[in-house]
């Protein structure tokens, strides 16, 4: 039979843009007396990541345009935030309904672009990372060079889904495991050829980690 273990390793500090993720995880774990084993799995709270790269926006350095302005009546929110919703899906949206914008970027489609006011200081806004498969391939490698154990990682956020109550856990970028399982070829229980089903296992591990208390 197998058996997973879900462990939270809250932070010790609020985390700065000056702070080291690295050193940031280290002292997480070290003041939780808990040691990477061979194949865990490290799951990031894709805030954490953003905050560390400096991708938290001030809302002074932000200069809204027309669209924005028009869309912000709409959404009911400022106009400055509104902007850096557009800036990160470069005005790709479908959609607009009070408090977010229906946007498609590079991380899919999403409300506000990912875009977050939560945990932040005020008049300010954090965005998704630059790069999360590069943030996932430096842990990955950092925890390999000090540990000698192979860990995944999963640079993970949350999302709603349409007609239903609440946020879900979903992978922004993996490293050091296979994220995707595919069951295409394989027989069912009736012997029958499956011909779609791929098991998103760092999506599900993603929502496992928000059941106990990962805040992305």
């Amino acid at each position: 039979m197998l058996n997973i273990e879900i462990i939270a390793i809250p932070s010790q500090k609020i985390i700065e843009e000056t702070d080291d993720l690295f050193d940031i995880i280290v002292e997480s774990m070290q003041s939780k007396q808990i040691v990477f084993q061979e194949n865990d799995v490290l799951i990031i709270a894709s805030k954490v990541v953003s905050v560390t790269e400096g991708r938290v926006v001030n809302f002074a350095t932000v200069s809204p345009s027309l669209l924005a302005k028009k869309l912000a009546e709409q959404m009911r929110t400022a106009a400055e935030f509104t902007q850096i919703i557009l800036d990160e899906c470069e005005n790709n949206y479908i959609g607009v309904v009070p408090g977010a914008l229906t946007t498609i970027n590079k991380y899919g489609l999403l409300a506000n672009a990912g875009a977050d006011q939560s945990n932040v200081n005020k008049n300010k806004t954090i965005v998704l990372p630059a790069n999360s498969k590069k943030s996932a391939h430096i842990l990955h490698s950092k925890i390999f060079e000090t540990t000698q154990k192979k860990v995944g990682i999963i640079i993970a956020d949350s999302r709603t889904m349409p007609m239903r109550l609440g946020t879900v856990g979903t992978a922004l970028a993996t490293y050091g495991f296979k994220s995707v399982i595919d069951e295409r070829g394989k027989s069912d229980l009736f012997g029958r050829s499956m011909h779609i089903t791929s098991r998103a296992i760092a999506d599900q591990l993603a929502t496992a980690a928000s059941s106990v208390g990962l805040t992305s």
